[in-house]
């Protein structure tokens, strides 16, 4: 039985092959994470042991990478020599030519460690995915004994601007031109010197006459202007001998006023006593300018109202100190749609009689924070019934298995009595679902800066939604610390610049990640369960990260440590994760 479980084990390693040479072959942290934004070595042979896991790997190569560098050494102090034999497959060569080693394809391998590089050239003359395999035979001495290695790549490559500029030029001139030239006939035809002197000249003469005749009609429509505007001045002037009395009276306080009203000071206060309708429309004075506020909360969600009576609670799931989530049932608005049976499964968010209105309004905003997206991994408000005498109530789509933290925690006491139990491809997809959904988020300019385990629902089918964080402080009040700045925050998943200058970015939604899949791979622990809240910027700047789950693989792991960089530029894009996760997926897939 012990050797049946060694077996496994090392099948899901991926060492499963003992190489007849003494060989290391691997990637360094820095190639790694220059390809994979990893800081970890990535071996494909060690010591003689073929990892056959990182062999399967088929390994992205971004369209700004042009070579993979690897290094090796030959572990023999003396002969017989180790060899090697390498050769290229390429899937599309329209896309890329042949990769090109700065090595002979055949040679002995070194004794000492050494670099050499792979260079994957692509024509520009396509945009495509070339999967590429770089076959390498290791022998000793004899042809008899050989190892294969097979390195599977799959490089992206792009069409060049200049090959698309050229592509445009000729489809251009092509319609310009006929395919088949036309004939000139010389004979009959011939053309002169003279002949090209009089069409410049004739070219020349049309030029002039057409400008003169713009400007002819621009100067006889200014004359017809000037007349209209000489008629009507003198029409206005009519009656001017009898009103010049009446305003040599008035005219100084005629002046008086306009001049207060048009050079009033900021600081000076404006007479409002004088309202007519001729001040408001024609009053020479600034425009007042409307404040600006925020909208309501409950103005966006009553868009969304559903009448109160259509709400029938069911069973209290979660309970706070003032949050409440209830499951429910959306009743049908006729009695038709009830015989049919249209009645609806739900989840409502509410707040009991004693919340503070602050909290009542936190709740609500956040409540709003995804409003309106929609995608299979986003948890939608489908509805509100803000009521003005009862507690609001916030409707989402029902979930069979509620708050995906609470899920973890049933899966930790699996062997106790629950009936769920997770693998770790299981938690690999999961984490994939996490992903797709905070890269949709992050399409629409949003960052969701709460990213944990507790802000996730989950169905009996492992389909998993990322919420808003409406009552999570409420819900799980040991997630959330004040650091007496009267705001309670999710110090632990917060990246080192939010939690110190509240600064937020799509890299510190990727540092909430890798906390959220250690979550994972946890079931749900706490992180820095021994670390003070207060000591978290100290322990964070030191250097200090949570350590590794127990049956955490090494490379999910190496990635968690990627997302905590105390640099941001230097933690892996979304993009990355999402193929890394999705490959490691596959290959998880391979051994079960």
């Amino acid at each position: 039985m012990k050797s049946i479980l060694v077996a496994i084990t090392l099948v899901l390693l991926g060492f499963v092959t003992i190489c007849k040479t003494d060989l290391d072959l691997f990637l360094d942290a820095q190639e790694t994470f220059r390809l994979l934004g990893v800081n970890a070595e990535l071996y494909y042979v060690r010591k003689g042991i073929v990892n056959n896991y990182a062999l399967s790997f088929v390994l992205p190569i971004h369209p700004d990478v042009q070579d993979i560098r690897f290094t090796w050494r030959s572990l023999r102090q003396g002969p017989p020599d180790i060899y090697y034999n390498m050769s290229f497959e390429v899937s599309n060569p329209r896309a890329m030519l042949a990769p090109v080693a700065n090595i002979s394809n055949t040679g002995k391998v070194p004794n000492s460690i050494s670099v050499f590089s792979i260079t994957f050239p692509c024509t520009g003359n396509i945009t495509a995915d070339v999967e590429v395999v770089i076959q390498m035979n290791i022998s000793i001495f004899s042809a008899s004994n050989i190892s294969v290695l097979n390195f599977k790549r799959k490089k992206t490559c792009l069409m060049d601007i200049r090959y698309q500029k050229t592509l445009r030029n000729k489809l251009y001139y092509n319609n310009l031109q006929p395919l088949t030239p036309r004939p000139i006939n010389l004979t009959h035809n011939p053309i002169t010197m003279d002949d090209t002197a009089t069409h410049v000249k004739m070219s020349t003469r049309i030029f002039y006459i057409t400008v003169g005749c713009a400007c002819a009609v621009i100067i006889l429509i200014a004359m017809a202007v000037a007349i209209y505007y000489l008629n009507t001045q003198k029409g206005n002037n009519r009656g001017y001998s009898e009103r010049i009395k009446y305003y040599d009276s008035t005219s100084s306080q005629q002046l008086t006023k306009q001049q207060s009203q048009t050079f009033l000071r900021s600081e000076t206060p404006v007479d409002n006593s004088y309202k007519s309708s001729s001040v408001r429309n024609y009053s020479c004075g600034p425009s007042p300018i409307p404040e600006c506020f925020p909208p309501d909360p409950r103005d966006i969600l009553q868009e969304m109202g559903i009448e109160h009576r259509r709400i029938a609670l069911g069973e209290l799931q979660m309970e706070g100190t003032f949050g409440r989530i209830y499951q429910g049932t959306l009743l049908s608005e006729t009695e038709s749609e009830t015989e049919l049976g249209a009645d609806q499964g739900i989840i409502v968010k509410t707040v009991s009689d004693q919340a503070r209105p602050d909290q009542v309004h936190l709740f609500l905003t956040e409540s709003c924070m995804m409003l309106g997206i929609i995608h299979q991994n986003i948890y939608p408000v489908i509805g509100a019934c803000i009521h003005p005498t009862q507690p609001p109530f916030v409707i989402y789509p029902h979930s069979s298995e509620g708050n995906l933290k609470k899920f973890l925690l049933k899966c930790q006491v699996s062997e106790t009595g629950s009936h769920y139990s997770l693998s770790t491809q299981q938690l690999v997809y999961l984490a994939i679902q996490i992903v797709k959904a905070i890269q949709f988020l992050h399409r629409k300019k949003i960052l969701h800066k709460d990213i944990a385990t507790r802000n996730c629902v989950i169905d009996n089918d492992l389909l998993l939604k990322l919420t808003d964080n409406s009552l999570s402080r409420d819900l799980f009040p040991g997630d959330y610390h004040c650091l007496g700045d009267n705001e309670n925050r999710p110090v632990k998943w917060l990246a080192l610049e939010a939690l110190v200058e509240r600064r937020f970015s799509l890299a510190s939604d990727a540092w909430a990640f890798g906390v959220t899949l250690w979550e994972l791979m946890s079931l749900a622990q706490q992180p820095y369960s021994e670390v003070d809240s207060f000591e978290m910027a100290a322990y964070l700047r030191e250097g200090y990260r949570i350590a590794q789950p127990i049956n955490c693989p090494d490379e999910l792991y190496s990635m968690m440590s990627g997302c905590w960089s105390k640099n941001p530029d230097e933690r892996p894009k979304f993009s990355q994760l999402l193929v890394y996760l999705q490959n490691f997926y596959e290959a998880l897939g391979q051994y079960i």
